[in-house]
């Protein structure tokens, strides 16, 4: 049995989250599962890398890229200082997401999604000692501290605080509607996303827990391709038998959070292309360990 037959198909797939960064997850995604014919039974995502998976899903793809650099295009700012003094929001992210998600993902498309692998959606829930706003602050200020002293791929900090993932099943949802609050519950970072509440307790992203949610391959049986967004040390990536890390070849050109440049999604998008055929070319050829970089 070859190399190529021992791990593919892939088994389960983990979306990592990292804003609009997370394009590069569907470039990816777009050139190397038809050239590799990966059919997971098991999808992971948290924040906007469960968008991505839903949208890779749902065979959306590109009609999200299209209506998100199109209403990218028309915002001017990440943050209208005056605008709550004119009855619109300081920060536009919640409601372009949204709309992205309503705009792209109909009742059909929902349909393909829940017919098709587990997908399981992570959210976080904050400590019962912290109330919402303090949570937000103490959540946030150790994901990022840890990320810059330690620079873990799998951060441990928020869950030493008491902060606890939740794992939702999008086969829990009835309505595009319904999708849309998940996904935006999964992505929870406020100010930018207001904070949510879920069976009336508050959520909050996901990723402050782990941002890239390897929670739900406890159990699996078989190789798992784990997506990441950003660029690790190869000393950091973690060596662990049925995981395969695979990272972008470069910084992907546009920031998290910036929903006013439309280029660079697209070029984010454009190097998941890229490092996707790599990618299939080097697993096709058996040139990987634990993880590849597609550079």
């Amino acid at each position: 049995m070859s190399r190529l037959k021992k791990i593919s198909p892939f088994g389960a797939v983990v979306f990592a989250g990292g804003g609009v960064r997370c394009l590069w997850q569907a470039g990816f995604w777009e050139t190397a599962v038809p050239e590799l014919k990966l059919k997971p039974e098991l999808v992971t995502g948290v924040s906007a890398g469960a968008t991505m998976a839903c949208m890779c899903l749902s065979g959306k793809i590109r009609e999200g890229l299209e209506y998100f650099k199109k209403i990218s295009g028309e915002n001017k700012k990440n943050f209208y200082l005056t605008g709550p003094l004119r009855g619109v929001k300081a920060f536009p992210h919640f409601d372009m997401y949204r709309s992205t998600i309503l705009e792209t993902i109909d009742a059909g498309a929902l349909r393909k999604i829940i017919e098709g692998p587990e997908l399981s959606i992570v959210l976080s829930r904050p400590p019962r000692w912290l109330g919402p706003r303090s949570a937000t602050v103490v959540g946030l200020v150790t994901y990022s501290l840890e990320k810059k002293i330690m620079y873990p791929v799998h951060p441990r900090w928020t869950a030493g605080l008491g902060f606890v993932p939740e794992i939702v099943s999008v086969r829990e949802c009835r309505t595009p509607n319904d999708l849309a609050d998940l996904l935006l519950q999964s992505s929870c970072t406020p100010p930018v996303v207001p904070i949510m509440k879920r069976a009336g307790g508050t959520v909050l992203d996901g990723g402050l827990i782990d941002n890239v949610p390897v929670m739900t391959l406890k159990d699996f049986q078989g190789m798992a391709l784990i997506m990441l967004t950003r660029r690790y040390p190869v000393e950091r990536i973690p060596f662990m038998p049925g995981r395969l890390y695979v990272q972008p070849s470069g910084t992907p050109p546009v920031e998290k959070w910036d929903y006013t440049n439309p280029a660079g999604l697209q070029s984010a998008f454009d190097m998941g292309r890229r490092d996707g055929e790599f990618f299939a070319a080097a697993v096709k050829k058996g040139m990987f360990r634990n993880q590849i970089s597609c550079s």
